[in-house]
């Protein structure tokens, strides 16, 4: 998981990007923690296992925060991502 700082344009308030990045850095799953040798490989694991990913954050997430939502899965990918979308 790289975890990156600053503002990613989004609909969210930057408090609740913070909201977001404090829930994902309780992650202790080696299962996010993948290095890739490129983008297009770390592309293909997120749309292989985006459906995952979204059901098994939700219990991380603070409440009122939906994993299948737009802006918030956006923040989430920008904040999991090892390379720069």
């Amino acid at each position: 998981m790289y975890l990156k700082k600053g503002d990613n344009n989004l609909a969210l308030s930057q408090q609740q990007k913070e909201a977001i990045r404090d829930a994902l850095l309780a992650i202790d799953d080696p299962y996010y923690f993948n290095t890739f040798k490129n983008a297009q490989d770390e592309d293909e694991w997120m749309r292989i296992n985006e459906a995952y990913i979204q059901s098994d954050l939700q219990r991380l997430m603070p409440e009122g925060f939906d994993t299948r939502d737009l802006d918030v899965w956006r923040v989430i990918r920008s904040f999991l991502k090892q390379y720069d979308e």
